[in-house]
């Protein structure tokens, strides 16, 4: 048998995937390597604005697995801090592996072959297609879509590029209703802190220094401390991010790469869950076509879609990075100098406005907020 489609990972990028195709009559072949949903999946689990929109017109009834509406975070650099305030929600939180389990169970099952329990180990060139081999078997597909996240064993093998950054987080039982994002210490990450009602998600990353001093586990359980949440620790991993760049790798020929399989991840904030869902949707569309019109120039321009909506963004969102983090004591100034900064500050944090937009608008404000106007 042959499938025209099959997706590797069923996180936000392949069931997204799934969902456009669904009334296709496509033959669909899923591969997860879970055995069963809900899953553990090391992710904060915060939802930025756009992220939660773009579920919201896909699966209308995500607002069942958002635990909190978050309108106020306090930013900390060493003993300065600053609170951002919102009239609308900067950030909604939900629990990763509710998430994914919600995405799951919100597909028609009947309509695709999934195999859950099942890993993607390779994939060898075929006449139509490519070869999919797994733990139990090998499958033609004509159109692989990989979304099996930053530890893709394909991509591995593929080649595919991506820069790649590190993390480590916990859930600690508190009840505490404050957002936190503490940038004390790091070169180019932050630590961060998601309240969620019973459990808080906090966590650290690091882009660019990997000798920080002492271990992530360390570092994470002070910042833990210095933010009073010292309740049981529940759950605990380290894992890598992948940070997208102007032109993000992740085509080959019949295989598509989505969300943190080809490194589309804010490199500024490490936000991934608008990525994968849009490349998810993005990389269905191209397949459709490609299978109407059997033109294989269909597939490659994936790829130039995703740096069409992407790449831009990823660019100025590095520019943005190297202005904040080259200046984190004056930007913090200007933070708490400004409220037209703060507010700026929030809508970039919240994913509603682009980072050219708030450069040009940083730009503007900052001499006013020298000078005290």
């Amino acid at each position: 048998m042959i499938y025209d489609v099959g997706v590797v990972g069923l996180g936000p990028a392949g069931v997204s995937a799934l969902k456009v195709f669904e009334g296709s009559g496509l033959k669909v072949l899923a591969v997860e390597t879970a055995p069963s949903f809900p899953r553990k999946k090391p992710c904060a689990g915060g939802l930025t604005s756009k992220a939660y929109t773009i579920l919201k017109e896909f699966f209308p009834e995500v607002d069942s697995v958002v635990r909190k509406k978050i309108t106020r975070f306090t930013l900390y650099n060493g003993k300065n801090s600053t609170v951002l305030t919102s009239d609308t929600v900067l950030t909604y939180m939900t629990q990763r592996e509710e998430l994914d389990a919600f995405l799951f169970n919100s597909l028609n099952h009947s309509q695709f072959d999934i195999h859950l329990g099942e890993t993607a180990l390779t994939v060898d060139k075929d006449i139509d297609g490519v070869i999919l081999n797994t733990t139990k078997d090998s499958y033609r597909v004509k159109v692989l879509l990989v979304a099996s996240g930053v530890n893709s064993r394909i991509a591995r093998q593929l080649g595919i590029k991506r820069e790649i950054g590190f993390t480590y987080e916990s859930y600690v039982e508190n009840s505490k209703e404050e957002l936190i994002i503490d940038f004390t210490s790091f070169k180019w990450g932050y630590y961060w802190a998601f309240p969620k009602g019973d459990v808080v998600t906090t966590g650290l990353g690091e882009f660019k220094n990997r000798k920080l001093s002492g271990s992530f586990r360390e570092i994470l359980s002070s910042f833990n401390k210095k933010h009073g949440l010292t309740g049981k620790e529940t759950w605990s991993s380290g894992f890598p991010i992948p940070a997208g760049k102007s032109k993000n790798d992740v085509y080959r020929p019949h295989i598509l790469f989505l969300g943190d399989a080809g490194g589309l991840v804010d490199p500024l904030t490490g936000e991934g869950i608008y990525y994968a869902v849009k490349s998810g949707t993005v990389a269905a569309g191209v397949v459709k076509q490609f299978l109407i019109t059997g033109d294989p120039h269909r597939l490659k321009s994936y790829e130039t879609a995703i740096n069409s909506l992407f790449g831009e963004e990823f660019k100025w969102a590095r520019i943005v990075g190297h202005l904040f983090f080259n200046l984190k004591g004056l930007n913090f100034f200007l933070l708490k100098r400004s409220p037209e900064l703060a507010q700026l500050a929030a809508g970039l944090l919240a994913g509603r406005i682009s980072y050219r937009e708030s450069f040009k608008k940083y730009l503007k404000l900052v001499p006013g907020a020298l000078l005290g106007r």
